[in-house]
């Protein structure tokens, strides 16, 4: 209902429609609203204006009816697209909380004088139509006029000029961005203007004008904030658009900028860089781009972006080989080449005191010809978390060889250097036992075994050595600790390879009341055993000659033969044997052409390393796997402080992180870790 003496004006997608309500009058709006067959012409509209301009006069000026116009409901009102409405609901009443503020802030609207305006020609003549009565209606006592209100952007009473200017289908009453009819391209995205409640069936099609859709020509300025692009002049953007940094190639560009555009570019182009290459660059940093985005590019290249160079990123693991000479630094301090991943420091030099790590010194100097070593951890039941013991044999001559160890506290510092063996001859190879301890062998013609505890500091003469023989090396087959099997090779032309057999086990286990046999190599790559020594004699001088460093690996026996530079593979399941060129086959830059020494399982077994003997540039090797392949650690510089010397002392500390080995002659003991701080394999 409309209250008595208000004016309220309906809009719906142009139609206007304003009812008053006079006093007295007491007919609800509705009964207003009545369709009407016809409209009249446009004499009788701008007539009928006029007399209900006059009669809505009176109206209270807080009400601001004075400044609108009233429109009979029996008079249908126009939209600029000449569709008569005859819908009164289609309005929109005053206060309204619906009404359109989507077109940006209010505009004033213009109010041309009144004037009448022909009816086009191709529009059809409204048929007149008869005026409704309304029936009088008493407003309440406490009633008062409701302010007028304005919702959105447009003011919903309207000026009389503004509403003849509908009526005679002149510019719109809806206010709009821009007074010209047409959208400029600064109009965002004109929309047509809703109204107060959504009609039963929307049309299918849009208002003529204005449209839904954006202008079809980019604006003059497509950002809001200048772009310096120097840093991009490389870049082929096409003209179209600004540069697109929603986010960097996946190629690096040269120069990218600080900051982001404020909004991506409407049509990016697929292309990365102007001249992407296939190299990657010649030394690419981990950091990222200076000012990488959140969004992914365009259209991404095939190539990866985290890893463009050829060398793996990631630091070698232990389930992963660490290919030892694949490029060799010198050391010209030490006068050695040594594989790129390791360092190398001294730790002992023959003929000086032993340097601790307290700063004090061993009141002993370092023996002299260093050969064979072993670790030895000082408590076996938690070797990683107690210190351990280097037992190195010492080569020397006439009673003045032994055994001696450097002692360690758990991290590698040296804390004492004592002798442990003493008043042997030619002290060579050797080997462990299962109860650690180590085996200590002279090689000489009436040469024995020696077991010595670096712990108890006991030693004795073992039974391995029999009637006595130029002994070199030690090893055992412990799989069954009721019938263990020690092998001793013996360094000779006719040097037999011997097998201990004992049920016995700790000290005292080789030092009587096992029994020896002979390795026999028979013809067809078969072995036996015998109790024949001259048997085994003859076998040796045919087929493994100067047997050296010897190691037992899940039911083989690995040894070195010195003169042949060959290593043999027993098979002792099958009884079957093998054997390959030392060196044939090396890696990198490595060099491992002389006799083959002293050989030491890593222990995940990937690598045996090998001590080599003689040449200009003896070194310590490694043969992966079963592939024969051979790497270098390190090696001398031909023709330096090592040339024609021996490399001797193989063994690594409890947790594998530290590798010793050293030159004998020179006599230097070295310490070797790996860079990436992990183990030895």
């Amino acid at each position: 209902k409309v209250p008595e003496g208000q004016v309220a004006t309906l809009a719906d997608e142009g139609q206007v429609t304003t009812l008053a309500n006079e006093p007295g009058d007491t007919a609800p709006a509705e009964e207003a609203a009545a369709p009407a067959p016809e409209s009249p012409e446009p004499d009788t509209v701008v007539a009928a204006a006029a007399e209900e301009e006059a009669l809505a006069a009176p109206a209270p000026a807080d009400n601001a009816a004075d400044q609108s116009t009233v429109i009979s409901a029996s008079e249908p009102a126009e939209d600029i697209s000449g569709k008569p409405s005859n819908n009164i609901f289609d309005s929109q009443l005053p206060g309204d909380s619906s009404a359109d503020d989507s077109e940006g802030s209010p505009q004033e609207q213009q109010q041309p004088e009144p004037e009448i305006q022909p009816e086009p020609e191709s529009q059809p003549e409204p048929e007149p139509v008869p005026e409704p009565q309304p029936e009088p209606q008493e407003a309440p006592e406490d009633f008062s006029p409701e302010p007028q209100q304005q919702v959105g952007e447009a003011a919903l009473v309207a000026p009389v000029e503004e509403v003849l200017a509908v009526v005679t289908g002149s510019p719109t009453a809806s206010p709009i961005v821009s007074p010209t009819p047409p959208p400029t391209p600064a109009t965002p995205a004109p929309t047509v203007k809703p109204t107060t409640k959504p009609t039963a069936e929307p049309t299918e099609e849009p208002t003529p004008a204005p449209t839904n859709e954006p202008t079809s020509e980019p604006t003059s300025k497509p950002t809001n904030k200048p772009i310096d692009l120097a840093g991009w002049a490389t870049f082929n953007w096409s003209g179209e658009t600004d540069a697109p940094t929603s986010s960097p190639s996946r190629t690096p560009t040269p120069l990218p900028t600080d900051e982001p555009t404020n909004e991506p570019t409407p049509a990016p182009t697929n292309e990365p860089t102007p001249a992407p290459t296939s190299e990657p660059t010649p030394a690419p940093t981990n950091e990222p781009t200076p000012a990488p985005t959140n969004q992914p590019t365009p259209a991404p290249t095939d190539e990866p972006t985290s890893s463009p160079t050829d060398a793996p990123t990631d630091p070698p693991t232990q389930y992963q080989p660490f290919f030892f000479g694949e490029e060799f630094y010198v050391d010209s301090d030490l006068d050695i080449e040594v594989s790129n991943g390791l360092t190398v420091r001294p730790i002992a030099w023959t003929g000086r005191p032993v340097p601790y790590a307290d700063g004090g010194e061993s009141k002993l100097k370092y023996h002299s010809e260093s050969d064979a070593a072993g670790i030895i951890s000082m408590n076996p039941a938690d070797p990683l978390n107690s210190g351990y013991v280097y037992l190195a044999n010492s080569e020397e001559d006439d009673g003045k060889g032994g055994v001696f160890g450097i002692y360690f506290d758990k991290d590698g510092n040296i804390l004492e250097y004592k002798a442990l063996l003493t008043g042997t001859t030619w002290n060579c190879g050797g080997g462990h036992t299962p109860w650690n301890t180590w085996v200590s062998c002279e090689e000489h013609e009436d040469g024995q075994c020696y077991e010595i505890d670096p712990i108890s500091g006991d030693t004795k003469k073992t039974a391995l050595g029999g009637d006595g023989g130029e002994f070199e090396s030690v090893a055992c087959d412990d799989r069954d600790p009721s019938n263990l099997k020690f092998f001793v090779t013996e360094d000779d032309s006719r040097g037999a390879l011997r097998r201990y057999e004992t049920s016995d086990y700790g000290w005292g286990a080789l030092h009587g009341g096992g029994t020896t046999t002979y390795l026999n190599i028979i013809d067809g790559n078969t072995f036996e055993w015998t109790t024949d020594e001259e048997l085994g004699r003859d076998s040796a001088e045919k087929f493994f000659p100067n047997a050296e460093g010897i190691q037992f690996h899940e039911g083989k026996l690995y040894f070195m033969c010195k003169k042949i530079q060959k290593l043999i593979t027993l098979d002792l399941e099958n009884m079957t044997y093998e054997s390959e060129a030392t060196g044939k086959k090396m890696y990198g830059e490595g060099d491992f052409g002389d006799q083959p020494d002293q050989n030491y399982f890593g222990p995940t077994r990937k690598y045996m390393y090998f001590t080599e003997d003689g040449g200009a540039n003896p070194g310590v090797h490694a043969r992966y796997g079963d592939d024969g392949t051979f790497f270098t650690l390190f090696q001398a510089v031909k023709g330096g402080l090592y040339d024609d010397d021996e490399t001797v002392g193989i063994a690594t500390s409890p947790d594998h992180k530290k590798f010793y080995a050293g030159f004998q002659s020179y006599g230097i003991i070295f310490e070797i870790t790996r860079d990436d701080g992990l183990a030895f394999e």
